[in-house]
């Protein structure tokens, strides 16, 4: 690999290790201009797969040479002028993981929503695709759930974004429904074969316990992994295993010629440390590449001699 190479490949892993692990963002603006023309076109590419966020932090907030960082729910909590908007943000920062990216979702625009009147819309970045929040101009979630024509607009959503993992509807009394992509398309019944209409299949949950339980499923607690800190790995001596291996292999012979008959216990009493080394060589052959398996099957076969 050319010194070029490598430093648009260690350009490139700083930056993914940013993008899962978050903290500062890297700074290459001491690489020269065409290398650093190349890590920006990787980043670019890689940026183009953020639709489903597998990471803590969003890749399309990270531009080369800046130290951005993503925005949190508490963040947009604080810019928010809508009181609404404002205790919505407040719940979902109090909810999610720290750190987890936050921000505004235009997708209701584009599309005609009847029933469902969207005041305010945002993406949650989790592992496992984005959930959109959405609140609505309806009273209470017990009063949406009646109505099951709004699961057919919001399917139309689901195909549109196939990264959503989620659609939360969060209604004016602090009440919502949490939405996947099943709920919203009609399905086949097991074993029957039947059409199974459209419905709401998790219960009226307050906003902040309903997206939080969703997390909940989606990403199972595990305990941090340590960090791996260079220079840490055990070396093995392959020359020294290769011996001990071989020696093993040949005591092992012996002892089996102890209770083997003429010529076979003959043979197998008689080798040693001329085949100890010889097998070891072998063995060390091929973990070098200088030896093919091969090779080492007709060395064997002169070792055992005429058959």
């Amino acid at each position: 690999m050319s010194e070029a190479n490598y430093e648009v490949q260690h350009a490139v892993a700083q930056y993914l290790e940013y993008a899962e692990l978050g903290g500062t963002a890297p700074d290459f603006s001491s690489l020269p201009p065409e290398l650093r023309a190349q890590v920006e076109e990787i980043i670019g590419i890689l940026e183009l797969t953020e639709g489903i966020a597998l990471r803590t932090a969003d890749p399309k907030g990270f531009r080369i040479g800046s130290r951005d960082t993503v925005r949190t729910a508490q963040q947009l909590a604080e810019a928010s002028t809508s009181e609404p908007d404002r205790a919505l943000l407040n719940e979902l920062a109090a909810s999610l993981p720290p750190g987890a990216p936050v921000d505004l979702d235009s997708a209701p625009v584009g599309f005609a929503l009847p029933g469902l009147p969207v005041a305010g819309s945002w993406t949650v970045g989790t592992p496992g695709g984005r959930v959109r929040v959405w609140r609505v101009d309806v009273a209470t979630a017990l009063e949406l759930e009646k109505v099951s024509s709004h699961l057919e607009s919001l399917d139309r959503v689901f195909r549109a974004f196939p990264e959503t993992a989620a659609i939360c509807l969060v209604c004016s009394d602090r009440t919502s429904l949490l939405l996947e992509p099943e709920d919203c398309a009609p399905g086949i019944e097991v074993p029957a074969g039947g059409v199974m209409p459209r419905r709401y299949r998790r219960p009226v949950q307050p906003d902040g316990e309903a997206l939080a339980a969703f997390l909940r499923e989606l990403v199972p607690p595990w305990e941090a992994l340590p960090r791996f800190e260079a220079g840490t790995a055990s070396s093995i001596d392959v020359t020294a295993l290769a011996r001990k291996v071989a020696a093993d292999s040949v005591g092992t012979q012996k002892e089996l010629g102890t209770r083997a008959r003429y010529p076979k216990k003959e043979v197998l009493s008689s080798l040693g440390e001329a085949e100890t080394v010889a097998l070891a060589q072998m063995a060390i052959g091929l973990y070098e590449g200088r030896r093919s398996p091969a090779d080492v099957e007709a060395q064997l076969r002169q070792l055992a001699g005429p058959q």
